[in-house]
């Protein structure tokens, strides 16, 4: 992450919280609008340049000390000595050729990180904007097209929205022409339309594009609903600005008619449940007159024009030590890093002499690991040999044998069905059960002898050519019960 990126970071985190801090007392002292037009200063700092030249009053730093990173703000002077000790201080020899230290590029990964992070919660939010938009206006009927804004009917808002940027659209519920009356329909065609007029969705995608660089923040996350809280205010504060004061009831009844869960971040519902309640005190609040409007124009563009003097990035991060330091500081400074170096290079050296001891016993450790490896792998080939030779033969012992109990077993069974067939009573059980089936086909209409074979006794005495024509003759006389002829059924 570069220095620019860093400062923006910041200066726009701490942008917010001065926008955070002043909104109430500027809108009550100047008007929403006023409270509104605060929140471009982050959104400006974010897209304004280095400035060549320009000497800021921190300097951001990433400083990396061995195992250990350092993040946070310097003064130019602190930032300075950071530098020359830096410069002052050349990295360390490796400790020897075999062995690979591994270093972690962390700016590479922050930088990562962030951008990654920022690209995914963006690309949700587009997803989720886009989503509303097509499931609005696959339902939606167009009721006019008014200044160039498609104003439709869709049962996918639950109060009127303002959606699209290029091609501008107002959704209204499906009910809206019951729901609301005459007066309360044209003040909230009047909100919607300012959105557009005023290029709230245009900002609405702009402030997402800045909070997806600060997704990490909780703080952004609250100014961003902050902001949207002021531009409900802001455009109401425009609306009720063109209206006889009898019609601020009006307008109020149609916002609590209004009322609406959340809505995908680039959409401007005409009112969010969260500030009913701010929403109405200010209307219910005295008009702000013309030379306070004005007044709180001028106190807004005065605060952007400060805030992004006070917070500009310049070139000081890339600052030259002399600039700030006399040269006996400088001289000791140096004078303690050649001190510095001088042990590191005894270390290492110290270091690459243990380290070719430790690679040469674990050399002679790897191959004493190796020949014990062989060893037990022939040790475990014999026993699997002699244990297969060993599962094999008993498997072979359990086939015969349970071939020798399956045939004791068949000779039983069918030496007992004999016995139980030539017994009596398995004979008297067969002529019981020919006398029930003859019965159950006498009971039917259709005696039988309880001689006959076994099929025709289940049958009643039927075989496949009679049933065959007993269906032929019952369709035939359906057919002629609905007036068909067989042979106009044979030509279709």
């Amino acid at each position: 992450m570069n220095a620019w990126a860093l400062e923006m970071l910041i200066a726009t985190t701490v942008l917010m919280a001065l926008v955070l801090a002043v909104r109430h007392p500027v809108a009550r002292a100047f008007g929403p609008r006023a409270a509104y037009a605060l929140w471009a200063l982050p959104a400006l700092r974010v897209a304004m340049p280095s400035l060549p030249g320009w000497r800021i009053f921190y300097v951001p730093l990433i400083h990396m000390s061995g195992e250990h990173v350092g993040v946070g703000l310097l003064n130019p002077v602190g930032a300075a000595r950071m530098a020359a000790e830096d410069a002052a201080s050349p990295p360390l020899a490796p400790l020897a050729a075999p062995v690979e230290v591994e270093t972690i590029h962390w700016q590479a990964l922050l930088l990562a990180i962030w951008l990654g992070g920022a690209l995914l919660w963006f690309g949700w939010q587009m997803l989720r904007y886009h989503g509303f938009l097509r499931h609005a206006l696959r339902s939606s009927v167009l009721l006019a097209n008014e200044c160039g804004i498609d104003v439709l009917v869709t049962p996918q808002v639950d109060g009127p929205v303002a959606a699209g940027v290029t091609t501008r659209r107002i959704f209204l519920p499906a009910d809206f022409m019951s729901r609301y009356t005459p007066s309360e329909r044209r003040l909230a065609l009047l909100h919607e339309g300012a959105h557009h007029d005023r290029r709230d969705i245009l900002a609405n995608l702009v402030a997402l594009a800045v909070l997806a660089l600060h997704w990490w923040n909780p703080l952004a996350h609250r100014a961003y609903k902050a902001f949207r809280a002021d531009q409900e205010l802001a455009c109401d504060a425009t609306v009720l600005a063109d209206v006889e004061r009898q019609d601020r009831h009006v307008y109020g009844s149609a916002v609590l008619k209004s009322v609406s869960a959340r809505m995908p971040g680039v959409a401007c519902a005409l009112s969010h449940k969260d500030e009913i309640a701010r929403r109405l005190r200010a209307m219910a609040a005295p008009r702000i007159g013309t030379r306070r409007s004005w007044t709180g124009a001028v106190v807004a563009i005065g605060a952007i024009a400060a805030g992004l003097v006070a917070t500009a990035s310049g070139h000081a991060t890339a600052v030259d030590p002399a600039t700030y330091l006399p040269l006996s500081e400088i001289a000791a400074i140096r004078a303690e890093a050649a001190q510095a170096r001088n042990e590191a290079q005894r270390i290492a050296e110290d270091g690459r002499r243990a380290a070719e001891e430790a690679q040469r016993s674990t050399d002679e450790g790897r191959r004493a690991a190796e020949q014990a490896r062989r060893e037990v792998k022939r040790e475990r080939a014999a026993e699997s040999r002699s244990a297969t030779r060993a599962r094999a033969d008993a498997r072979l012992e359990s086939a015969r044998a349970r071939t020798e109990a399956l045939g004791a077993l068949r000779d039983a069974a069918t030496a007992q069905r004999v016995a139980y067939w030539s017994s009596a009573e398995g004979g008297r059980q067969i002529a019981a059960t020919r006398r029930s089936m003859a019965a159950r086909c006498a009971a039917q209409g259709r005696p039988v002898s309880p001689d006959l074979d076994w099929s025709r006794l289940a049958l009643c005495g039927d075989t496949g050519a009679s049933i065959s024509a007993r269906v032929n003759a019952q369709v035939r006389r359906e057919l002629l019960d609905d007036g068909i002829e067989l042979k106009d059924v044979r030509s279709r």
